[in-house]
């Protein structure tokens, strides 16, 4: 079974590296959808490059039991820009950010002494002129919004990009379940009416019943990169779908897709995030039960599910996050860094909601109405 290297070391600056300018001296930024450093000054490119290192999972036992009693504690730091020199605090759940004075990159000494650090990331694939555009285009499309959100939207939404810390987690399940089958069957019924002018008229219709019968059985299931985010700082309703990222755009960690966007470091540890990928696991599992079980209709009464060779990787997965005021009250936003998908919050114009409730309120009328006639 493989070592868990998990000693903390002193700062490591191959971790996260600023890259100053050949031409101007300025810093270079990562530039997305390519594999270039770019200088936002002068526009000199480098290209990045290529990593050698292989992309592993890795055992999540032989982690846990080497994590037993080691503390990870986030605090507020100092940090001192390498550039203009200014002090200022960094968020215990950054590593990576940029200087309030000059705009530098500037870098968590403390994020050493994480316990396990990212091996992968997917890089930044939508620019901030695409996911402005991006962000434009689902404001238009708020048509319970104000009709002057687009002004406020445009004037104040300010975007900035972000590496967010994610787990995935591999594993098999062996599940034992026991439960029912339902086959539906009809049968015609025949009833006699009247009609209005009190003759009786004789109708048929179909009545649906359902042949339950005792089922029990045995699923297997290998689950691939079961993703769970490792940030705090964004409300679950704004993440949902808009977090969904193709894996298959994962490569080996390197500082430079770091540099100009801020990074975060995991507030929810592996061992916390495993009981949440087993939610996603389980539903899967049920999933697979019922088409094991067959039928038009199947009812589940117990499963008994062993998991085993829990694998982990610690990725960071890119989002534009931002946050626009409309009328003296904030609402947040999100950019899926990689597909450009939005998802956010946004205000209700309650004349609109009043004006669509009452229009269906009328449709409803003109429905009764026409049926009676």
């Amino acid at each position: 079974m493989e070592q868990a290297d998990l000693q903390p070391t002193r700062h490591d600056n191959a971790f996260v590296k600023t890259f100053p300018c050949a031409g101007c001296g300025a810093k270079l930024s990562f530039a997305p959808g390519t594999r270039d450093l770019q200088c936002e000054f002068c526009g000199t490119t480098n290209a990045i490059p290529e990593h050698d290192a292989r992309i592993e999972e890795l055992d999540f036992d032989t982690y846990l039991k080497a994590l037993e009693g080691k503390m990870e504690v986030e605090e507020i730091e100092e940090v001192r820009c390498d550039k203009c020199g200014a002090e200022q605090s960094m968020a215990g759940h950054l590593f990576a950010g940029h200087c309030t004075f000059c705009g530098a990159a500037i870098v968590s000494k403390s994020y050493a002494s994480r316990r396990i650090k990212p091996r992968s990331i997917v890089p930044f694939q939508v620019n901030r002129e695409r996911a402005a555009d991006a962000f434009r285009r689902w404001v238009r499309g708020l048509w319970l919004a104000p009709n002057d959100l687009k002004r406020y939207a445009q004037s104040d939404a300010g975007l900035t990009g972000v590496y967010l810390p994610y787990w995935t987690y591999d594993c098999s399940t062996a599940s034992d379940y026991t439960g029912e089958r339902g086959d539906d069957y009809y049968t015609t019924e025949t009833y006699t009416t009247r009609n209005a002018s009190g003759q009786e008229v004789t109708q048929t219709k179909r009545v649906k019943h359902t042949r339950w019968t005792p089922a029990a059985g045995h699923v297997e299931r290998f689950h691939d990169d079961v993703l769970v985010m490792a940030s705090k700082t964004l409300p679950a309703r704004i993440t949902g779908s808009v977090m969904r990222f193709d894996l298959k755009g994962l490569v080996p960690y390197q500082p430079e897709f770091v540099s100009g966007f801020q990074a975060e470091a995991y507030q929810v540890t592996l061992r916390d995030g495993f009981p949440i990928a087993k939610q996603s696991i389980d539903e899967a599992v049920r999933a697979l039960i019922r088409r094991d079980i067959g039928g038009d209709q199947q009812r589940i009464h117990s499963v008994s599910t062993r998991y085993s060779e829990v694998k982990f990787k610690h990725v960071l997965l890119p989002a534009w996050i931002s946050a626009y005021r409309y009328r003296d009250k904030a609402f947040r936003f999100l950019i899926n860094g990689q597909s450009g998908e939005v998802s956010g919050e946004s205000p209700k114009s309650w004349w609109k909601i009043a004006f669509l409730a009452l229009g269906v309120l009328l449709l409803l009328v003109l429905v009764l109405v026409a049926g009676g006639r």
